[in-house]
């Protein structure tokens, strides 16, 4: 019997929002990110230009949320393809070949269908660990299944056992294997029982999984599976946040140097009328933010000519937040909350803007963090502003003085970078 793929209509409120939290990464090839990195990273292999990107998603989106079938998606998929071959003539050529289209589109499709799918089931399992507790590989046993998962089908272990962290399904691309979680009840009346058989269970038999597949979406989602005595010793601990290549190893990124244009504008001179008093609510007027805390905005940033775009969210505890990281201590004889509208500025505005790839040294989660940059000039002083976002959410503003310096500071992927 074939695997029904689609959703119904507002069935996984954890499948949308695990999707809605990534970020749009343009990529020559689907392997350009470290395979975890693909929980936090949108991509379409192949397709740089930004505003096709963004056509992609929001027919993602609609699959995801609203339940739209696999021929659905094909429509858009054809209306997309139509603009991306203009511009594309590599693209032009392969869509000229016979079947092609078919079999990109059901690979978009399938992969993001059954990625989403996996991650809200274990956090739908994770917010009830005194539920479930054991999970079972189900492979589909379909001519097209691979032996080696077929092996590993009915095998029975514990959430926290680390083979998990390798063979999760799915386990590459056109993989219809998932993984059925099980109850505490029903291990402990019979109905389950746990492998104990090792011998299939070898961390590292991962020949049939594909290339850049060997993860377990949920760890890198919201880490490695934990009991409260590990959690809550983990919290006790600092936990480090380690920069990581395309291929997964740590890394120290190479930097590209490129010098940023300079601002040169006396509507960014310092403005004395803001004060530590009464920068919060300034920052969130200009922001358009309420003045509640909880209250929340996306501030987007638009290129015209290119087509990119990108969402920042921020909401008033985070500009709290921010106000004591430049006041406090030596910071207050500063009196950096007058460059706010340098801050404003680089939000909406940014030169150039970065992506650095991390890994929780802790939990094994994965983020990926953003960097929008400016380069002001004020009364013959430079300046450069960072603005920080984790995974599309407001973290922090930085600023150097004094640009041959700070200049040496810029790290990870540029994404993007006026002409």
């Amino acid at each position: 019997m074939a695997k029904e793929l689609f959703f119904q209509q507002g069935e996984y409120k954890e499948a949308v929002d695990y999707f809605r939290q990534k970020i749009n990464m343009p990529a020559k090839n689907w392997t350009d990110l470290e395979g975890s990195m693909h929980t936090r990273a949108f991509v379409i292999a192949g397709c740089m230009r930004e505003d096709i990107l963004i056509d992609f998603r929001k027919a993602v989106d609609a699959a995801i949320a609203d339940g739209e079938s696999l021929e659905e998606f094909r429509g858009r998929f054809h209306e997309i393809a139509a603009k991306w071959r203009t511009s594309d003539a590599k693209f032009d050529e392969k869509m000229n070949k016979s079947g092609y289209a078919s079999w990109r589109s059901k690979v978009i499709y399938q992969t993001n269908m059954l990625t989403a799918a996996a991650a809200a089931q274990e956090r739908q399992a994770r917010e009830l660990p005194d539920v479930f507790t054991h999970a079972k590989y189900i492979c589909m046993m379909m001519p097209t299944s691979r032996d080696e998962h077929k092996a590993w089908n009915g095998i029975t272990l514990p959430l926290e056992d680390p083979w998990w962290e390798k063979h999760s399904p799915p386990n590459g691309f056109g993989c219809m294997c998932e993984k059925e979680y099980i109850s505490k009840y029903e291990m402990e009346a019979g109905l389950e029982k746990e492998t104990k058989d090792r011998k299939k269970l070898d961390l590292n038999d991962t020949a049939k999984i594909g290339k850049n597949w060997d993860y377990s979406i949920a760890s890198t989602d919201m880490g490695s599976y934990m009991t409260q005595i590990q959690r809550d010793e983990l919290k006790r601990k600092k936990i480090e946040w380690v920069e990581i290549d395309p291929d997964g190893k740590t890394s120290n990124t190479p930097k590209d140097n490129t010098p940023l244009p300079v601002i040169e504008n006396e509507k960014f001179n310092p403005d004395d009328s803001i004060t530590k008093e009464n920068f919060t609510d300034k920052m969130s007027a200009a922001l358009g933010l309420g003045n509640k805390k909880d209250d929340i905005v996306s501030i987007p940033f638009e290129n015209q000519e290119t087509g990119f775009h990108y969402e920042t969210i921020i909401k008033r505890e985070h500009i709290d937040g921010f106000l004591k990281h430049i006041t406090e201590g030596s910071k207050e004889k500063q009196h950096r909350e007058r460059l706010l509208p340098l801050f404003i500025e680089t939000l909406k505005n940014p030169a150039e803007i970065r992506v650095l790839y991390l890994k929780s040294s802790g939990t094994n989660k994965r983020a990926i963090r953003t960097s929008f940059y400016n380069r002001f000039k004020v009364n013959e002083e430079e300046f450069m502003i960072e603005v920080v976002a984790n995974s599309g959410v407001f973290k922090e503003f930085t600023i150097w003085t004094g640009y041959k310096n700070a200049d040496k500071t810029r790290k990870g992927k540029c994404i993007f970078r006026k002409k």
